[in-house]
């Protein structure tokens, strides 16, 4: 048969009983009296009802020894089950119907109840203050705080708990049983004193009458802060119903099911609106016709990057456009920088995601008159362009995209923010902080997913597939093959590095030309030594790379010293009631 002991305070075990009444008793003068007041009389009746719960009734007949507030009541909630073989087992009850007649009082919700250790029940007004007698009931509901064990079942109550910040003068209680319930005084035992005392007290005079046991303290009893007075009755089997939930599971993983679901609803979304439908790379070695590298870029991955737009500039420098010169650096102190120069003004069809990036380059000088900027100009200022021209290269690309998708992206995004801020309050009430917690990096990572819920329509998936086939070619292509192209086109590399430099490949797809005899472009110069292919690969590979990073630099956020009122350490504070 296995025996279950409830372990309150299990470090108190290990004190010496003298020395622990001693300590306590020194407490008592600190602490207690601190508090202002000591309980004349206390009354618990206890209901115990054959469904499974039990009704707690409490009185107090205070005196307040200086102006308070009132009092608050703690119940420990959460438990520690030790079975006679040494295992422990997690248990929390639950408090429910909580009420104290004829006073104004706050309790704990139950969300609050799941995340802490104790239930507190606050009594009294702050706005008013009470001193002298006082009376006080406190009522509420225990669910799961029976021990079922093989031939019995044990009610285990703590009357008067350890952690009262008062001297209780006189205790009585009674436990009503259900009805037709047979038992007798063999079946009560009652332990008062400090925490982990096995014997049974004899400052109680105790009797048993027509299902009602009762107890009632000596004349002379008393007890301080650090004991308790504990209440254990053996009931015969099925003296009262175990509430077994249907499915244990759910009772404390059922969170993990919903998380699950909502994963699989999401799914299920995508696959019907956002999946793109399955398209075969078509062999190509050119781009699709009309096509700009930025947009090839954004197809690709279905996002607007910083590479898409930089890519601009190779393929306005192959078109005559502009020019661009590395500019080593004057001495230690210094860096390299590039100077972009235009040539002549964009063509009249050109996008407006082009029109941003090429005025906020030169500004809105339409004149054939040639014009230079340093690329170290454009930092801390150019971002706010940058930004703009992805927001006009993402309107741009929706003609290549169904427009369904996109009402469906946008409706998946509203509903996993609400379907979070649901759950986590669900979660909250239901589960607790952890199962809460669990709601927010789900919800986080659906609401990235989501930036995939888009689906090309049949002009968008045409053009992917001529741009995957256009990719892979960029990655497998041969020495022959390229050969046979630049006998065809001269200016083949040039006109192509814009669309690799959009997919990450600029450096894999030059290096393939080192070896070809093939010179660099002519719009692009720079004065480290011989200009040959393999010092284009790195020196334009360097001057891209210092372009991207200044043309979405942004300015830092001031700061005083990296401190604030009321921050720092010791934080908190506190007071009496």
């Amino acid at each position: 048969m296995i025996t279950k002991n409830i372990i309150n305070y299990n470090h108190s075990l290990q004190f010496n009983k003298k020395l622990f009444l001693l300590l306590f008793g020194f407490l008592f003068f600190l602490e207690g009296f601190a508090q202002g007041f000591t309980v004349n009389n206390a009354q618990v009746d206890i209901y115990i009802s054959k469904d499974g719960y039990f009704d707690v009734v409490e009185d107090y007949d205070l005196n307040f020894t200086e102006y308070k507030h009132g009092i608050y009541r703690n119940i420990q909630v959460n438990y520690d089950l030790l079975t006679d073989e040494g295992t422990q087992e997690k248990r929390r009850i639950k408090i429910r119907k909580v009420d104290v007649p004829d006073h104004k009082f706050e309790s704990d919700p139950d969300f609050v109840q799941k995340l802490s250790d104790n239930l507190q029940i606050k009594i009294g007004d702050k706005d008013v203050t009470i001193i002298g007698p006082q009376h006080y009931q406190i009522k509420y509901r225990v669910y799961n705080a029976f021990l079922f064990e093989d031939s019995y079942i044990k009610f285990y109550w703590n009357i008067k708990p350890l952690d009262w910040y008062a001297v209780f003068q006189h205790i009585n209680f009674s436990v009503h049983l259900p009805e037709n319930v047979n038992t007798n005084l063999d079946d009560l035992f009652v332990y008062a004193g400090v925490a982990g005392d096995k014997t049974v007290s004899k400052d109680f005079d105790l009797t048993y009458d027509d299902g009602t046991f009762t107890a009632k303290s000596h004349d002379d009893f008393f007890s301080i802060p650090g004991q308790s007075v504990t209440v254990l009755i053996n009931l015969p089997k099925n003296a009262v119903k175990e509430i077994k939930p249907l499915w244990p599971f759910w009772i404390n993983y059922g969170w993990t099911l919903i998380l699950g679901l909502m994963l699989l609803i999401f799914y299920w979304v995508w696959n019907k609106y956002g999946k793109d439908d399955r398209v075969v790379a078509t062999t190509s070695y050119f781009p699709p016709s009309g096509m700009d590298p930025a947009m090839a870029g954004f197809l690709i991955d279905d996002s607007a990057d910083t590479p898409d737009l930089i890519s601009l500039i190779p393929y306005w420098g192959s078109r005559g456009i502009l020019k661009m010169e590395q500019i080593p650096k004057a001495n230690w102190f210094t860096k390299d920088d590039t100077r972009l120069t235009r040539l002549k003004p964009l063509p009249s069809n050109a996008s407006e995601y082009e029109e941003t990036i090429f005025n906020g380059l030169f500004g809105m000088d339409s004149s054939e008159s040639e014009k230079s900027v340093l690329i170290s100009s454009l930092k801390d200022t150019f971002y706010t362009k940058m930004s703009t021209a992805k927001l006009q290269l993402k309107e741009k690309a929706q003609i290549y995209y169904d427009a369904q998708a996109n009402k469906i992206q946008t409706r998946t995004v509203i509903g996993v923010l609400i379907a979070g801020v649901l759950l986590f309050t669900i979660f909250l009430l239901t589960w607790g902080l952890w199962a809460a917690i669990a709601v927010v990096p789900v919800s986080i990572f659906l609401l990235i997913m989501t930036v995939y819920m888009v689906r090309k329509n049949s002009k968008g998936n045409e053009a992917f597939s001529d741009l995957k086939g256009f990719k892979n070619f960029i990655k497998i292509a041969e020495e022959g093959k390229l050969k046979m192209l630049l006998q065809d086109s001269p200016t083949y590399f040039e006109t192509t590095m814009g669309y690799a430099l959009a997919f990450g490949l600029f450096s894999q797809w030059s290096k393939k030309f080192e070896a070809l005899n093939l010179q660099p472009p002519s719009w692009y110069t720079s004065s480290a030594g011989a200009f040959t292919m393999h010092n284009f690969t790195n020196s334009f590979s360097d001057s891209i790379a210092s372009t991207q990073s200044t043309m979405v630099s942004s300015p830092s956020s001031s700061s005083s010293g990296g401190g604030s009122s009321g921050g720092g350490f010791g934080g908190g504070g506190g007071g009496s009631w």
